[in-house]
């Protein structure tokens, strides 16, 4: 499944490179994800989701496999296993920046390859596209704030609720419907 997403930042290119270059900060910047160890490139993590009342587990290895920051673009790539079942995902996401406003504004284009495998769910990408987006634009938001990520990124108990996700694209859905019947 490839989803993409791109989104005009409010901060210099080069802060954006930065933050994102930091294998820790990316995983504090992302609902229930985090790194728990980086070696140069590599890094180790996890990522709790949640999926109404069941919560799942995952424990993965990844590492920044291009950086290039001349042309702005970063490549990293990450595979992980669910601690208690069969499933098993693999994700390469490729980040590419360009200055605007006078370098003093950013646009972040997002590609992200996801492969899920043993998952007993079957989403279109087209779903996952619409529901993955607010994650992701808040993601981005948070690569573009200078110094520590705020306290603010992580949900209430720090995993990915798969459930509000939804609940907040279907909500998306009527509130469309209900626009277009008004015109």
């Amino acid at each position: 499944m490839r989803l993409g997403h791109e989104q005009e930042l409010d901060a210099p290119q080069g802060v954006v490179w930065a933050n994102f270059m930091d294998l820790h900060r990316i995983g504090r910047s992302f609902p229930g994800a985090k790194v728990t160890e980086v070696d140069g490139d590599d890094f180790v993590g996890e990522i709790k989701a949640k999926l109404g009342p069941l919560s799942m587990y995952f424990d993965g290895t990844g590492s920044m496999v291009e950086r290039d920051e001349d042309r702005g673009r970063a490549r990293l790539t990450a595979t992980g296993q669910e601690r208690h079942g069969l499933g098993r995902a693999t994700i390469d996401i490729t980040l590419t920046l360009h200055p605007v406003a006078k370098d003093e504004r950013t646009r972040a284009h997002l590609v992200t390859d996801l492969v899920f495998l043993g998952f007993p769910m079957d989403f279109g990408t087209g779903l996952v596209q619409r529901a993955s987006d607010p994650l992701i634009e808040r993601f981005l938001t948070l690569m573009a704030v200078p110094g520590p990520v705020p306290d603010a990124a992580a949900d209430d108990d720090g995993s990915l609720d798969l459930i509000r996700s939804a609940t907040d694209l279907f909500g998306s859905f009527r509130r469309d419907r209900r626009e277009r019947k008004r015109r």
